[in-house]
């Protein structure tokens, strides 16, 4: 039984059961949460906030984070998170993207920091690309 298909059962369990699900990272005095405020692009991207909202910049340049996703994800979150991350999945029915390598990434595979659906609560909650019955599903069989 591969890594991916083991998983799941911890995925559904932490965020299903739970009924709060993960809670979000504590944020020391004085920091930013990168992911509760529109002001605070500078924690992951090279450009200003000006900038990135400009439309004469390009979406290639807006992407430039100050290093690659994981470990922008790791400063705040710690080597606990990071379900899959680094493995290549058997099978990805939702076309989910991966690294250039075909392995998993925090902030490329399964979250979009900025995905906003407010019908799907634990989506926009935990900044899934897709909701949470999708998602999961993707690589896992149940």
């Amino acid at each position: 039984m591969s890594f991916v298909k083991q998983g799941i059962g911890a995925c559904v369990a932490v965020l299903v059961f739970s009924g709060t699900g993960i809670a979000a990272p504590e944020v020391p005095d004085g920091a930013v949460n990168p992911h509760a405020s529109p002001e605070s692009c500078g924690v992951c991207h090279v450009l200003p906030k000006e900038k990135l909202g400009s439309f004469f910049v390009a979406n290639a340049t807006k992407r430039q984070l100050l290093t690659n996703p994981v470990a922008l994800c790791r400063q705040c979150h710690g080597m606990e998170f990071g379900h899959g991350i680094g493995m290549k999945p058997e099978m990805n029915r939702e076309s989910l993207p991966l690294a250039e390598d075909r392995t998993i990434t925090c902030a490329i595979t399964c979250h979009a920091m900025h995905v906003k659906n407010p019908d799907h609560q634990e989506q926009e909650r935990y900044h899934l690309r897709l909701p949470l019955s999708k998602i999961c599903l993707s690589c896992h069989e149940k």
